[in-house]
């Protein structure tokens, strides 16, 4: 009995040993297992700082889902890959239902390692199972935990792959986020207004501003050359211009450049090289004629170039006419008419009306209704040459030219000192060469005029003989009765200086008013008109004893001429 317990020991130690072994087995591969379990669920669970956003994260393939239990879809049963599993079918209810405890078979304690024998299974057998079975085991969890390594370095692969690619499309995001973020701050200043719109509108402004500022420059300088070429075409046909005819007189050997210039002097023309241009155009150039032509300003500068260059002196009958000193302007009028060169009438209503831009007629300042003829005194006596049947204007233009070459600056400088107009100094000039019997008494009777001017408080009126004449020919000739003129120039009447001159005074006379006599003590004179003596008086006294030997005198001639006869 102990060698049949003894053997049995030593028979269950082997099988003992295989189970142990085998559980061993079971466990490690149980372990790797597990191992790879947790390492698959390890690689699946990404950390928790690595954690892409929610709407970043992927979602979970099928494949990984594979990766992650591929035990699962194997069926993998340790019991059945041991053979310890039945494949008969699962037993019905009732004979699965658990037996009473009073009807579980009793094996013997020493018997229970024993292994029955109508299984037909023997100890060795089965540790050789078991160990075959365990290798095999062992070979395909070892395949499997290849398989299930590869799938998943396969899916971490690819997840690497999916991450880095997403890192980099967000990477790349990021950076153009970075970029526009950028962009859009240089887009504004540090009060978050807009820098880059604002520069654009001012680009566009500028670029409008100057395009405006250019097409201004453009029609202004278009707009200034249609007037000028306006204005040169209508200089060179003269339109627009004074059509009143004028005389004027080139010099013997004048050249094209002189010509133009005293053209432009006298107002005929405004443009010298342009003239001096057509002039060359049209070969005149040295073929004018000296001598005088009448000129209009309205006429054409080819005009006046051809007219220019006729010769009249042959052609028509000239006249002298003498002006003498102290005539009227009627009478300069009649004188005028008797020699044939034109209507008296027409020529007074040209000399009066004047305008022919002479330079002493920029100093007509006075304006004085009450004169008479507005231009006595200033037709100048001389001698006078004059084509028969002229035109009366042409007429008065020669007569103002030579009045106008008589004054000079320096005349006009002084009467500036004297505090006088020119309107002034002719019309005492007048009365000087009214009252002087002689050249030589011209300055003492104009420093008389000039004392009592002066000392208008206590010679309130100037008392000239020739004035009061003067006002009766006014009377005398006026047509319609106007006593307030023939009263202003009775200097007896009067105060002061009358409306305008008496008569046209010569030089001598206009030289005395302009610088008279020195002696400004002397307020008074007498002349004696038959003897031509003039008595100067200091006061009123001598004044009076040189009136009573001057009517002696006249007594005395009267008497003489009586006794002859």
């Amino acid at each position: 009995m102990d060698d049949e317990m003894m053997s049995r020991q030593d028979s269950a130690a082997p099988e003992d040993a295989a189970e142990e072994e085998l559980l061993t087995e079971q466990d490690a591969a149980a372990e790797d297992a597990g191992a790879g379990t947790e390492a698959a669920a390890e690689t699946d669970a990404e950390p928790e700082d690595e954690a892409l956003p929610e709407d970043d994260a992927e979602p979970e393939t099928d494949a990984d889902a594979d990766a992650e239990s591929p035990a699962d879809d194997d069926d993998f049963d340790l019991e059945a890959e041991l053979g310890l599993k039945d494949d008969a079918e699962p037993e019905d209810d009732a004979e699965s239902a658990e037996l009473p405890e009073d009807d579980a078979p009793e094996f013997p304690e020493d018997d229970a390692a024993v292994i029955p024998a109508e299984k037909g299974i023997t100890a060795a057998g089965t540790a050789d199972a078991i160990k075959n079975k365990a290798s095999d085991l062992a070979g395909k969890l070892k395949k499997k935990a290849g398989q299930l390594s590869d799938d998943l370095k396969k899916s971490s692969d690819k997840k690497k792959k999916a991450k880095a690619a997403k890192a980099k499309e967000n990477a790349r995001t990021v950076e153009e986020e970075l970029a526009d973020l950028a962009e859009e701050e240089k887009r504004f200043d540090e009060w978050g207004r807009p820098i880059r719109k604002k520069r654009r509108r001012r680009k566009k402004s500028r670029k409008l501003s100057c395009t405006l500022v250019l097409l201004t420059l453009i029609l202004a300088m278009s707009s200034v050359l249609a007037v000028a070429i306006l204005a040169v075409a209508k200089e060179m046909y003269g339109i627009d211009k004074d059509v009143q005819d004028r005389i004027i007189t080139i010099e013997e050997g004048a050249t094209t450049l002189d010509i133009a210039n005293q053209l432009y002097d006298e107002h005929m023309i405004s443009m010298v090289p342009m003239f001096r241009l057509v002039s060359r155009m049209n070969n005149k150039d040295g073929s004018y004629i000296a001598g005088e032509h009448v000129l209009s300003a309205s006429m054409s500068y080819e005009a006046m170039i051809e007219e220019l260059c006729q010769n009249h002196k042959d052609e028509r009958e000239t006249q002298r006419v003498y002006f003498p000193e102290g005539c009227t302007l009627v009478d300069a009028a009649k004188r005028l008419q008797e020699n044939q060169i034109c209507d008296a009438e027409k020529f007074l209503f040209h000399f009066n009306g004047g305008g022919f831009h002479f330079e002493f007629e920029n100093h007509l300042t006075d304006k004085n209704v009450l004169k008479w003829q507005r231009m006595e005194g200033y037709c100048f006596p001389d001698t006078y040459e004059f084509y028969v049947d002229e035109q009366p204007d042409i007429v008065a233009q020669k007569i103002y030219a030579n009045f106008d070459s008589k004054i000079t600056e320096g005349d006009y400088k002084k009467m500036e000192e004297l505090n006088m107009t020119l309107d002034q100094v002719i019309t005492l000039a007048s009365m000087v060469q009214a009252e002087a019997s002689k050249v030589t008494y011209m300055k003492k009777v104009a420093a008389v005029f000039h004392n009592r001017l002066n000392s208008s408080s206590e010679f309130p009126k100037l008392q000239s003989d020739p004035t009061s004449k003067y006002a009766k020919l006014i009377a005398e000739k006026l047509k319609i009765q106007n006593d307030t003129m023939v009263t202003a120039y009775d200097t007896y009447q009067s105060a002061g200086l009358p409306p305008g001159a008496i008569n046209n005074p010569g030089r001598e006379a206009i030289e005395a008013v302009l610088y008279p006599d020195p002696d400004t003590t002397i307020f008074y004179f007498n002349a004696n008109i038959d003897t031509g003596e003039t008595f100067f008086s200091h006061n009123l006294a001598e004044h009076e004893a040189n009136l009573e030997l001057v009517q002696a005198q006249y007594a005395a001639a009267k008497a003489a001429a009586n006794g002859q006869t």
